[in-house]
């Protein structure tokens, strides 16, 4: 049996060394912006971040389904170029769309596509300054026009 002072200490003492849940996911609320390097990203409603590896993460909405970003940090020299490549492939015949912000180099992809039969709009953006790369994958229900014009803009990616 305990005795009662025992049970007081594990009782205050177990807070102090127990973990988070799951450290790796973070509620990004309308006015937050995750940022690193030069690469900025925000989220058109409260929104559950995970964190997959040291540099991918994905984000979801808290509320629904609606749609998906995943983004990702190139490290490897040569990573950039690769992408690009890969992603002619993956939409064939279509030149990316190019601008450039703040002296990023930003190349977007854009096409329509069916998943499980539903219809989803898909972006798919690689930015790059003399340091840094990112890759941006966004897809989302076409039918919803305000998520086309909040993830479709490129300077929304850079750090003003």
């Amino acid at each position: 049996m305990f005795s009662p002072s025992i049970f007081w200490i594990l009782l205050f003492a177990f807070p102090l060394t127990s973990v988070p849940l799951d450290p790796d996911q973070k509620v990004y609320h309308l006015e937050e912006t995750f940022q690193k390097d030069f690469f900025q990203i925000s989220f058109p409603e409260n929104s559950l971040v995970r964190s997959e590896s040291r540099n991918r993460w994905r984000a979801v909405p808290l509320k629904g389904r609606s749609w998906l970003v995943v983004w990702r940090k190139l490290d490897r020299t040569g990573e950039f170029e690769s992408a690009k490549k890969s992603l002619a492939e993956v939409f064939p015949g279509k030149a990316p769309e190019q601008f450039s912000v703040q002296g990023i180099e930003i190349f977007r992809w854009e096409k329509s596509d069916l998943s499980g039969g539903n219809p989803l709009k898909i972006f798919f953006f690689l930015l790059q300054n003399q340091s840094f790369a990112y890759s941006v994958y966004v897809s989302f229900f076409p039918d919803q026009k305000n998520l086309e014009d909040w993830f479709g803009v490129p300077n929304r990616y850079v750090k003003p």
